[in-house]
Parts: C-alpha cells; sequence; structure tokens
C-alpha cells in the first residue's frame, strides 16, 4: 500500500517556478482557485485512521466500518443513527478548524486579490 516514511524532497528545483508563480499573482486583478479532495487531504481533513478513531471509534465498534467514507454508504437501522452519524461528519469536516494551515496559508496568497 503506502509507505509510512515521509519523503521530503528538496524545493530549490522549483525557485524559479515559484516565483513566477508569486510574480502572477502580484499582478492578477483577480484569481480563479481550482481544488479537489486533495486539498483537504493536504489540510489533514484524513477519512480513516487516528482522525476516524477520535470521532467515530463508537460506530466503529458497533458497525465494523474504519473509515469515513465507509460511514457514509452504511445503511444505518434507524433514521436516528443515520442523522447522528451524518450530523457529527458534517460537523468534523466542515466547522471544525482543519488540522493544518493549508486554507489559511492559501487565503493568505490571494486575500488582497478579488478571488
Amino acid at each position: 500500500m503506502f509507505s509510512r516514511i515521509s519523503t521530503k524532497r528538496s524545493t530549490s528545483g522549483f525557485s524559479a517556478q515559484i516565483a513566477r508563480l508569486r510574480r502572477a499573482l502580484d499582478e492578477a486583478d483577480a484569481v480563479v482557485i481550482g481544488a479537489g479532495a486533495g486539498l483537504s487531504t493536504a489540510a489533514g481533513f484524513t477519512h480513516s485512521g487516528a482522525r476516524f478513531e477520535r470521532y467515530f471509534s463508537d460506530f466503529a465498534a458497533k458497525y465494523g466500518f474504519h473509515d469515513m467514507y465507509s460511514g457514509g454508504f452504511y445503511s444505518f437501522p434507524s433514521q436516528e443513527e443515520f442523522w447522528a452519524y451524518w450530523s457529527r461528519y458534517i460537523y468534523i469536516n466542515r466547522y471544525q478548524d482543519a488540522p493544518k494551515p493549508v486554507y489559511d496559508d492559501l487565503l493568505k496568497l490571494v486575500s488582497d486579490k478579488d478571488y
């Protein structure tokens, strides 16, 4: 599957590209940001592992699923349990701060622009 060993690459080879992006942001009147699930993952919104165990260990013990994604498709025996799952899911993935400052860093890059 995936290695648990993080491999860090040097960013020195990207200095020119980073400077070009900085100039483009500085000169732009407006910025369109297109992002998908990768940005949320980078911000620490993981759907399994320690984060899942912290918030959904009761559901895992009772229903046997081991990640938030699978829980979203589970056929709960009642509407109360369905909404108990989804209200918690929405609360921690929408209303709690992201575990890492990726969104804040992105906002700082474009805060003085029409975005």
